[in-house]
């Protein structure tokens, strides 16, 4: 009997600091992995608007005009309005993505709807917003949907900051 009297257990004090530690532990892991998705979620967009930007320049190199279906303009840019620049004076067109070759993107779903014909009026077009859009002057590429990191939007990959302030001018090639 004496054993079992000597024997103490943990104390509630312990067994509080104990949960203390592991809940503090706990909370700056998750805290860690959500800003580690966040930044994830912008490499997405920076990486999808570079290989769109080289696979559009290429495309505009080989037929002399931009991936997209211009009888159609995409005019829902209102959340674009404090990125668009100077140089982006012209309308904007949703990127034909199946014009390209090799596109893998993160995000522009929604281009699938216009593929498919399952959207087909501009009205229908400009509800969509996971997509891509080009500016026919500019050739500058945003995603209308943006990306939200830390209370702030991202629709393209360069900030109010450093927005185009110059026009550049570009000249269409004739097909030989």
């Amino acid at each position: 009997m004496r054993k079992f009297r000597n024997n103490k257990g943990v104390t509630l004090v312990a067994l509080a600091i104990a949960v203390a530690i592991i809940m503090i532990l706990t909370n700056v892991v998750v805290y860690n992995a959500i800003d580690g998705l966040r930044a994830n979620k912008l490499g997405n967009l920076q990486t999808d608007i570079e290989n769109l930007r080289d696979k559009v320049s290429n495309y505009y190199a080989q037929h002399g005009a931009i991936p997209a279906d211009t009888s159609i303009e995409y005019t829902n840019i209102g959340n674009l309005s404090s990125i668009i620049g100077a140089t982006d004076t012209g309308k904007f067109y949703v990127i034909d993505l199946a014009a390209m070759e090799n596109v893998t993107l993160n995000y522009g779903r929604d281009y699938e709807k216009i593929r498919n014909k399952e959207v087909t009026t501009q009205s229908e077009i400009n509800n969509l917003t996971d997509l891509y859009i080009i500016n026919f002057d500019s050739h500058n590429v945003f995603y209308v949907a943006g990306i939200e990191v830390d209370g702030k939007m991202y629709y393209t990959d360069y900030t109010e900051d450093n927005k185009d302030t110059v026009p550049v001018t570009i000249h269409e090639i004739e097909n030989e």
